[in-house]
This record gives structure tokens, sequence and C-alpha cells, in this order.
């Protein structure tokens, strides 16, 4: 009965939390006078941090492959096929493991939290009823959540420093 209940209100509370972090998307219901004062009504609905095309704007005209340079060229240089330019394209590999790293970390920053709470909650409730491992529930919960909030940093800090050595170059 009190592990259900538990249950019950540990999803009530990630629903309202998840709820509450929800972007409201609101749009602006005036145009940009309305920091002065002059609140007239604007059936666009901009908020005035857009930049509105004129008519008459034509669109740039499409031409074919230019001779590209970007970044270093010769071996260090990787070929794209597909790519519009008639030279060689650079490819940011660090880029690409930089964002997998950071998938992984916050992966692992959701697990910690979500596993660590719950746990330090139930040592919490288990020390109130008397229990042996009561201490120990808590102490694990508390690292599970410490950890979780500690590995991006962690990683991030590891890959600036790789970087920053040029390990990846």
């Amino acid at each position: 009965m009190r592990i259900t209940s538990l249950i019950a209100r540990t999803t009530i509370a990630a629903g309202a939390v998840l709820a509450l972090s929800v972007p409201a998307f609101a749009q602006d219901a005036f145009d940009s006078t309305a920091a002065t004062g002059n609140q007239t009504n604007n059936t666009n609905n901009f908020t005035g941090a857009q930049t509105q095309q004129g008519g008459n704007a034509a669109a740039p005209q499409l031409q074919g492959a230019t001779n590209g340079t970007i970044g270093p060229q010769g071996g260090d240089a990787t070929v794209i096929q597909g790519v519009n330019t008639a030279g060689t394209v650079r490819v940011n590999n660090l880029a690409n493991l930089e964002a997998l790293l950071n998938i992984i970390a916050n992966g692992m920053e959701i697990l910690g939290i979500a596993w660590g709470g719950p746990t330090m909650i139930w040592g919490f409730m288990n020390m109130a009823a008397g229990t042996q491992d009561a201490m120990k529930r808590i102490i694990w919960g508390a690292a599970g959540v410490t950890g979780g909030l500690a590995t991006p940093g962690c990683i991030n800090w590891l890959v600036a420093s790789c970087r920053d050595a040029n390990l990846f170059s």
C-alpha cells in the first residue's frame, strides 16, 4: 500500500515538473511599439524579434559548383560526396563526438536523478519506520543524484581539456 502510494505521488510530482517546464510559446498581440505604451492591435502576431522580408525581395540566384577553400587542404581534409563545392571540405569530427558525449551525459544525469531521488525518499520513509537499511538507501540515493548532476560537467571538462591540449587534431 505504501509503495503504490509513493509511486503514485512520485509520478504525479514528475508529471507536474514536466508540465511546468514546457515553454509557453507566447505570442505578442501588440506590435513593437507596445514598450512605449502605444498598444495597437497587430494582426500578424509577431513578437517584434522576427525580421520581415519585403514583398519584392528576390531569392538569390543559384549557381553551380564554386572553388571553396574551407579549412585546411591536403591530407587533413575529407572529401564528401554531394557537397556543392568543387574543393574539399573539412569535417569537424570533434563536434560530432562532443554531441554524442553530451547526449550520453544528459542521459546519465536523467538516470541518476530518476533513480537516486526515489531511492533517497524511500530511505527516508524507511528511517521513519525504523528499518535497518534506511541510512544505506539514503546514502545510495544521494550518491545517485550527485553523480547524475555531476556527470555532464565532468564530461564537458574532460572534452574541453582534451581540445585545449590539441588531442583531437
